[in-house]
């Protein structure tokens, strides 16, 4: 009887349980990702603090590729780290906001309005929290 139930709790722990690795902490990908979120949210507060007239895609498109390049680097670094899954969905939604709220820009026939970059500039803030989150709780 004793044998019985050690080894059923052997099977249900078993299947309860589960052991996932997390890569180590990388305190140059990290610094990587703070200067990735500066660049963001100073690349909104610059379009808000500009004049309406001066607000136009063509204005901003050499920022807006810097920092997609660096967006793109940053999920090249993560896709080949080991044990790094967890983290790759938080980049692709990074880089997707990023995407969708540049084509926008892009693709308006008039400049931006205060209130769409402040929001532009919150969901992506709070896009990047969880990945500086996560890479802080490796440390």
């Amino acid at each position: 009887m004793r044998r019985f139930l050690l080894v059923c709790l052997l099977v249900i722990s078993s299947t309860h349980c589960r052991l996932t690795r997390l890569p180590t902490y990388d305190p140059q990908l990290y610094k990587q990702l703070i200067s990735a979120a500066a660049k963001t949210e100073k690349l909104y507060i610059d379009l808000r603090l500009a004049d309406t007239s001066q607000r136009k895609f063509q204005q901003f498109s050499r920022r807006y590729a810097t920092l997609e390049s660096t967006l793109q680097i940053i999920y090249l670094q993560y896709e080949a780290r080991p044990y790094n899954t967890r983290f790759l969905p938080i980049v692709q939604n990074i880089q997707l906001l990023f995407e969708q709220y540049k084509n926008e820009h892009r693709q308006q026939r008039r400049a931006p309005k205060d209130a769409e970059l402040i929001i532009y500039q919150t969901y992506l803030r709070d896009a990047w929290k969880p990945l500086l989150i996560a890479e802080q709780a490796l440390k």
